[in-house]
């Protein structure tokens, strides 16, 4: 297993074990609230791709429990968490800070983010034009981001990519369908998800103004003198 997924799933296990915490000592709660410290060092150390440190300190953290428990001074019992698969997809040609903040959310709704980009045929009947990177290309960029447990290329039926992975949960960017729209069409496919669509968008980023602005830029010459592209 990959030490980060590894350690990905320490923190989802340990996170759900947190629920059964009770202090029963008061004078213990110090060391409950280092236990938790090393435990939100490891949650960090996930996040940074330091997936050693973070599972050496999420043991100190099950470690400093344990002990507390067998002196009979906390309950806490070990719990393995659900896993929560949560699905999105989009075009994601040349990723901006909404994207990033988009897959951030998403990957907070439950514990493993699937995400499908769209097949390059897609793209140009969608769009009207080629994308900047080929469909292959813009899967690889969007899972080396940190949020993302897969990615992978969709199909030219978008829901065929659902049926297969069934996942818990479907999140919607803010300017992506309808969320009652998609229930009703899942509904008819015999898929049964949750659908959660992210409220606002992040600023005014979108891919087609970022191609704009490049092309602006680049059609200039030495001396600031525009030439169309």
């Amino acid at each position: 297993m990959d030490i980060c997924e590894r350690l990905r799933r320490y923190v989802a296990n340990f996170n759900e074990s947190l629920k059964s915490l009770k202090i029963l000592d008061a004078g213990s709660k110090s060391l409950v609230d280092v236990a938790l410290a090393y435990y939100n060092d490891s949650r960090y150390y996930l996040e940074k791709g330091d997936c050693v440190t973070g599972l050496i300190t999420i043991s100190y953290a099950e470690g400093i429990l344990d002990a507390l428990r067998s002196l009979e001074l906390i309950e806490w019992s070990w719990v393995k968490a659900k896993e929560v698969r949560v699905f999105a997809a989009g075009s994601f040609d040349i990723i901006h800070p909404g994207h990033v903040e988009f897959l951030k959310w998403s990957s907070s709704l439950g514990n493993k983010l699937y995400v499908v980009v769209s097949r390059d045929s897609s793209y140009v009947r969608t769009k009207g034009f080629e994308p900047i990177f080929k469909d292959i290309d813009r899967a690889l960029i969007v899972e080396s981001i940190r949020y993302v447990y897969k990615a992978y290329v969709g199909s030219e039926d978008f829901l065929k990519p659902v049926e297969e992975l069934k996942p818990d949960i479907i999140a919607l960017g803010p300017d992506q369908i309808d969320a009652e729209e998609l229930k009703r069409l899942l509904k008819d496919r015999g898929v049964s998800a949750e659908v959660i669509k992210m409220s606002n968008r992040v600023s005014n980023y979108s891919s087609s103004s970022i191609k704009e602005k490049i092309c602006s830029s680049w059609c200039k010459n030495k001396h600031n003198i525009f030439h169309p592209c």
